[in-house]
């Protein structure tokens, strides 16, 4: 059952994919996104405490339970970001939805590293998830339908802000799965067996294009 079911109400999202992948995940979309993450900084206060820290050099994959940092989103927050989006990109087809992907634990990973735009980025999200959580996670279907469906609709700043947000978050990390290329179509560096070389109408046009040159 997805976190999203109108019939039954939302579960509370269940992590799909281990830290090492949400890592990794983080540095392909920063690269994709915005060029590199960056210099990190110490991260802000929240509740008093500061809950990330700067630490010079990137984790290491291999002993990513290592990583300086902790994650930050609550059960809620994972909840609600799964219910997103999966409204953003449902199942649909043979493509899985996002939340089957693991997308929630990638954007708790985005928001609790201490580069400079994540540290941007953590408010925009953190808050918007509270704001749409305390209207879908206890609410029937309708009511969440109703929600859900206001957010690109929404014309306050923090709104348009946090959908804009998460939208490219969410669609960045699903098309750079497996899964999001193979939706796409693309195939990526896939071994052919063999090579027919170019059609007969591509030589018919070289041949006219070197025949103007002189060639």
């Amino acid at each position: 059952m997805s976190a999203n079911s109108p019939e039954t109400g939302p579960e509370p999202y269940v992590s799909k994919i281990d830290r090492r992948t949400a890592l990794a995940w983080v540095g392909v979309v920063g690269a994709a996104v915005v060029g590199g993450a960056g210099v990190v900084v110490y991260g802000p206060k929240m509740g008093g405490e500061v809950i990330t820290r700067g630490y010079g050099t990137d984790p290491k994959l291999t002993k990513p339970e290592k990583a300086p940092w902790s994650r930050i989103m609550t059960a809620d927050q994972l909840t609600t970001a799964a219910i997103l989006a999966d409204y953003i990109l449902p199942a649909s087809g043979s493509a899985p939805s996002a939340s089957s992907l693991g997308v929630p634990d990638f954007v708790n990973e985005w928001v609790s590293a201490p580069y400079p735009d994540q540290v941007k980025d953590r408010p925009v999200v953190m808050n918007g998830l509270n704001a749409l959580g305390a209207k879908v996670l206890k609410a029937p279907a309708a009511d969440r339908a109703a929600a859900l469906a206001a957010l690109p609709k929404a014309t306050d700043k923090a709104t348009v802000d946090f959908w804009k947000k998460f939208r490219g978050l969410t669609i960045g990390a699903y098309y750079t799965t497996e899964a999001g290329f193979k939706d796409i179509g693309y195939i990526g560096n896939v071994a052919r067996t063999v090579d027919p070389g170019p059609s007969a109408e591509v030589k018919a046009a070289v041949e006219v294009a070197l025949k103007q040159l002189g060639l």
